[in-house]
């Protein structure tokens, strides 16, 4: 099964078939051989096969969370949203406490069906059967900030993190709800726990950097913070903003407007990314686009 795993990620499809057939020989009750030709046989879009396998594999182990997500995956791939809800409604009346299919049934549903109401519903009682199950837990939290209950969404992490205490995507999530909010005080107290947990931590560095800028707090830490967050993750666009405010305010206003303009090449509908721009064209004597960026933040704010 391993060296199937291997020969999949080579793209040397021919033998990781041979390895995974030999893994159900050896072990026909087992269902990780199944799920494996499964996903083998997503990957080759062969969707019917793929299905037959990863039903295999439940009958082998009703509990299988990796089964049914494939069953899932299948029906997702062919963009039968409706089909892959049905399955997993199915398999879970056969296993109700089933913490996994919960949060599978919950993730389709808000990614899927954008029906966060019931995501919602489903996160708690996949949160409810497992408080370890910090991927129920993360999401509900998210969920409930989408739906813009972030006092909510933040009670709700932090309650996770009494039975998660080191898991520092929850600091970081508490962190940028309070930073939703501008309570800055709050959001750099749990950004400074996440980074006193782990240090290189590049989200945690990056968002802390943008608060401190925001507080006017030291210009070149903040900038320090912002570079080595930078390194770690080239291609995120708040990774440039942030580091691209901290140019700004030191004024180094064309390194900035690089890297703002570098932002919002990902994500060009961003309110903020647009803000900074135009700030940083006015430092630069450039008042047609600064009007046009800060015109196009402002359009972006009432939306």
């Amino acid at each position: 099964m391993l060296r199937s795993v291997a020969e999949i990620n080579r793209n040397q499809a021919g033998k990781a078939e041979d390895d995974i057939r030999k893994a159900i020989e050896v072990a026909p009750q087992n269902p990780i051989g199944y799920v494996q030709m499964g996903n083998l046989q997503v990957l080759q879009k062969k969707y019917k096969d793929a299905e037959q396998h990863f039903r295999q594999a439940l009958d082998r182990d009703p509990n299988s969370s990796d089964a049914l997500g494939g069953i899932a995956n299948v029906y997702l791939a062919q963009k039968q949203v409706d089909k892959a809800i049905g399955a997993i409604n199915e398999q879970v009346a056969k296993t109700p406490n089933n913490s996994a299919f919960h949060d599978l049934l919950g993730t389709v549903l808000f990614d899927h069906k954008k029906d966060a109401a019931a995501a919602e519903v489903e996160l708690k009682k996949a949160a409810e059967l497992d408080r370890g199950n910090s991927d129920a837990l993360l999401k509900l939290g998210q969920v409930q900030a989408a739906e813009g209950h972030a006092d909510q969404a933040i009670a709700t992490h932090q309650q996770s993190l009494k039975d998660n205490p080191r898991d520092i995507r929850f600091y970081v999530l508490i962190g940028e709800l309070y930073e939703s909010k501008k309570e800055w005080d709050s959001a750099k107290e749990y950004y400074q726990k996440a980074l006193a947990i782990q240090p290189d931590n590049a989200v945690a560095s990056n968002n802390l950097a943008y608060v401190m800028l925001q507080q006017g707090g030291n210009i070149d830490v903040a900038l320090s913070m912002a570079q080595t967050a930078r390194r770690a993750l080239p291609d995120s666009p708040n990774t440039a903003d942030t580091l691209g405010w901290a140019y700004y305010q030191k004024g180094i206003y064309n390194t900035a407007i690089d890297l703002f303009k570098e932002a919002l090449k990902k994500n060009p509908d961003d309110a903020t990314y647009h803000y900074h721009l135009g700030m940083a064209y006015q430092k630069a004597d450039q008042p047609e686009l600064a009007k046009e960026h800060l015109q196009r933040a402002k359009l972006l704010e009432r939306r």
